[in-house]
């Protein structure tokens, strides 16, 4: 009875640690600057490495939800998300929060880490 006992407080300990580690990769916070697309656009020396916050307009998007394009009224910027492998529902039209990387290869784009539509947070 006394083993059973410790086997069964070994595996409520085990639970509650992987819930806590669970819970704290969930809840990591990402240091971003709040921008407009333009400005991205007009000083990528400023921001290719960074990762910011802009909202807009999804006003293209890959079938999948892999990648999409969104606008704001000072720019376009292409939205990729498969390098941190999730994607989007289909969203033309909708209002989005992006967070994410800015990066430059050829063009300007930003690999998204968190895509805010609606009520609904992705990933």
């Amino acid at each position: 009875m006394k083993k059973s006992m410790q086997y069964a407080t070994f595996g409520i300990l085990f639970i509650i640690c992987i819930t806590g580690i669970a819970f704290a990769e969930t809840t990591e916070t990402v240091n971003t600057s709040q921008v407009q697309i333009g400005t991205i656009l007009e000083n990528p020396e400023t921001y290719v490495g960074q990762n910011v916050t802009f909202n807009g307009t999804i006003t293209s998007q890959c079938g999948s939800g892999c990648w999409f394009i969104i606008s704001d009224d000072t720019g376009d910027l292409y939205v990729t998300l498969r390098a941190n492998n999730f994607v989007i529902p289909p969203a033309m039209g909708k209002k989005a929060t992006v967070t994410g990387l800015v990066s430059e290869k050829g063009d300007i784009y930003v690999t998204g880490i968190q895509v805010t539509i609606g009520d609904t947070t992705y990933p």
